[in-house]
């Protein structure tokens, strides 16, 4: 894995709402494991080798290096998902909803020497994670680095699945139970529920992310059936990735100072993309500007590339072009 400070973890909606019962490091490694998969390439195939290091592990979720606690934590981790599956819906050619119960993974080699772990993820889940031409879900790694929770890291990719959204759909109570991975009799009542799983996360995603998240309750009669979950990003928040952008403050600013000239038909096109993908254009720009809020992901790539053709637009958003890549024209550099 690349020593980038940020990393993208990106699932298909498919996995976002599937059901399993992981605990926490199992799910912390496929998350590593979708990273790796990505920088291979966005196509990998299933039988691709993922190699998931310990020392990564202790990088982003800071745990203890002491007695090789890491690489065991990967290994029985792996274990845990070589017994495991995940059940996911889909539809079939006349559009009649399917439910899939499949394996996360098909093989893993351990390679004590080298304190790291190889696996093969199965042939159902490699589109899950890389296929994704419609709908998914994403999110900066930094941001799950602290949840401890087992709970949390799930309910926290239900909060990105609509974070924004004004009107997020209600999910089911059943259902929600079902992503969880709760069993019948496992905090059946509802103030058990919300006690032992449901505030607890809210209360840790929104201590240790950059969202902020509530949730409606949806009732008939006396009883709750479902739940709302609604969450917008924060204002930046001092943490590992303002910390590491420390050292290219000045030179920010004195990039962000110059003017954009207005940008060709071929540049608004490359860095209305590259915007759309940016976690903190995503964070300050379309999850705060109520011209983006609500609409598709093909309405707010649009309007992204409408608003690129007004130079006091672009450098509005200069410092987020400055991150994607954008440079000035030579001679203003000189200049």
């Amino acid at each position: 894995m690349s020593k980038k400070t940020k990393e993208l973890v990106v699932k298909d909606n498919a996995l976002v709402e599937a059901s399993h019962s992981l605990n926490l490091v199992p799910q912390r490694l496929i998350v590593l494991a979708i990273i790796e998969a990505r920088e291979q390439g966005t196509m990998i195939k299933a039988g691709g080798i993922l190699k998931i290091k310990a020392s990564d592990y202790v990088k982003t979720f800071g745990v203890s290096t002491k007695s090789g606690a890491a690489y065991q934590a990967l290994k029985s981790a792996a274990d845990e998902l070589l017994g495991a599956t995940f059940k996911w819906r889909s539809k079939d050619e006349n559009g009649k909803q399917e439910i899939n119960v499949s394996q996360f993974v098909q093989r893993v080699t351990y390679v004590e020497d080298a304190a790291h772990i190889k696996i093969m993820f199965s042939q159902d889940i490699m589109p899950l994670i890389t296929r994704l031409d419609k709908k998914y879900t994403e999110y900066d790694l930094i941001q799950i680095s602290d949840l401890k929770s087992v709970y949390s890291l799930r309910v926290f990719e239900m909060f990105m699945q609509w974070v924004g959204n004004r009107n997020p759909p209600t999910i089911k109570l059943e259902d929600f139970r079902e992503r969880l991975g709760l069993e019948d009799g496992q905090y059946e009542t509802m103030s058990d529920f919300k006690k032992r799983v449901l505030k607890p996360s809210i209360a840790e995603i929104n201590l240790k992310t950059n969202i902020q998240a509530s949730y409606e309750q949806e009732k008939e009669g006396v009883k709750i059936v479902g739940f709302k979950l609604i969450s917008k990003y924060k204002k930046p928040i001092k943490n590992k990735v303002i910390d590491a952008k420390k050292e290219v403050k000045s030179e920010e600013k004195t990039q962000t100072a110059k003017k954009i000239p207005p940008l060709s038909d071929a540049q608004i096109e490359t860095f209305g993309d590259k915007l759309f993908k940016n976690f903190d254009f995503k964070r300050d720009v379309l999850g705060q500007n109520s011209l983006f809020i609500g609409k598709s992901e093909n309405d707010c790539k649009r309007l992204i590339k409408e608003l690129l053709q007004d130079p006091n637009k672009v450098n509005e958003w200069g410092k987020h072009m400055i991150a994607v890549g954008y440079c000035y024209p030579e001679k203003q550099n000189k200049s």
